[in-house]
């Protein structure tokens, strides 16, 4: 069963999109069954899942700091489906893998400013200097344009070449980053077998600070998910109802928000041994241990790009910015303790261990 998807953006980029998936590669003289990125063997997949200011970013640029990945930054969020539930569970995963799998290919060959040009940009062994050189200047000028907001939507849409031939490059991986789909982990873990799955979990007072400093600064543009929270299995066994959900102050809805959609990823994901569930905490702590775990799982050797971007993304001491993977990660761990009052600790506390989660979150101290 192949599902139709309906498209957020408009025709040009899906147009656009269709038209690079047929003619990708490293040069113009293509068969029609030359192998693109949406044709890649599920193995060479890696899907890197969490929520928002979870510490997404800075994992999935451990992994773009890797010559042989192609990183695909949260593409999701440019190409939206109506067609696949945002809480898929676990009884419908069967009605809705056809339609998943079809998605997430055509997420694979989305190549927009956001998706393809998050900085910084690294060299990659599967494009050559002059290939790397004419990528870094059509992503600069893209930015420059939109920074300008000279015809965003045009700026935003235009497909971005990637410069590579995926049948020459065994040991390519594609990775992609995803904030808006732990309703979906089970759905896509089926609808890719053999794709290497890392699920990240930061702290539920770190997140939880870190939204609200976000929603006071304007940063986002959706508000919490309730009605989608409260049709979860999860919201059920709680007890909980839009009546009490409303009721709660900001920072308790945003842990119930944290508790109720970690818990059902993480319980999706259980049983699959292609899944990896990673503690921010832990990757601040031992960020060159982990990061070696990481690449290992996701079938890359180690290298010394990955390890000069870890040493310089951890020991950053510039001006903060919300959105950074550079930053001083010893500091930053613990930056919630300054941000949020002891009553609201404690709120994120009692909620917490009223969940499976508590075995992730020790009871918390002063």
């Amino acid at each position: 069963m192949e599902q139709r998807v309906r498209w957020f953006r408009d025709d040009a980029l899906v147009q656009h999109s269709h038209a690079t998936a047929a003619s990708a590669g490293d040069g113009a003289h293509r068969h029609e069954t030359a192998m693109t990125l949406g044709d890649l063997p599920t193995e060479r997949i890696v899907l890197l899942l969490g929520a928002p200011r979870s510490g997404t970013s800075w994992l999935a640029k451990i992994f773009d700091s890797h010559p042989d990945v192609l990183y695909r930054h949260e593409p999701d969020s440019v190409l939206r489906t109506w067609d696949l539930p945002w809480m898929c569970t676990r009884e419908d995963v069967d009605k809705y893998v056809d339609g998943a799998r079809v998605y997430l290919r055509q997420l694979i060959e989305t190549a927009t400013l956001k998706t393809a040009g998050s900085l910084p940009m690294f060299p990659k062994r599967f494009q050559s200097a002059p290939a790397r050189l004419a990528r870094a200047a059509i992503i600069h000028a893209l930015q420059v344009a939109d920074l300008a907001k000279v015809s965003r939507r045009l700026t935003r849409s235009v497909q971005i070449p990637d410069f590579i031939d995926p049948s020459r490059h065994p040991e390519l991986r594609v990775v992609i980053k995803s904030v808006s789909s732990r309703g979906r982990a089970r759905l896509f873990a089926e609808a890719l077998p053999g794709a290497r799955i890392i699920f990240i979990v930061r702290d539920p007072w770190g997140q939880v600070a870190s939204m609200q400093r976000g929603a006071a600064l304007g940063k986002f543009e959706d508000d919490l998910p309730i009605a989608e929270l409260l049709e979860t299995e999860q919201a059920a066994r709680y007890g909980l109802t839009e009546a009490h959900l409303a009721s709660l102050p900001p920072v308790e809805q945003f842990a119930w928000n944290w508790a109720i959609l970690n818990e059902k990823a993480i319980e999706d994901l259980g049983g699959l041994d292609r899944v990896k569930i990673l503690k921010y905490q832990d990757l601040c702590e031992h960020p060159l241990e982990q990061a070696r775990a990481l690449l290992e799982f996701a079938g890359l050797p180690w290298d010394n790009q990955t390890e000069t971007f870890l040493r310089r993304s951890t020991t950053y001491a510039g001006p903060d910015r919300y959105y950074a993977v550079f930053r001083d990660t010893a500091s930053a761990l613990y930056r919630w303790r300054q941000d949020l009052s002891v009553e609201d600790q404690e709120r994120i506390n009692n909620v917490v261990q009223a969940t499976s989660l508590a075995a992730l979150c020790p009871p918390l101290h002063p």
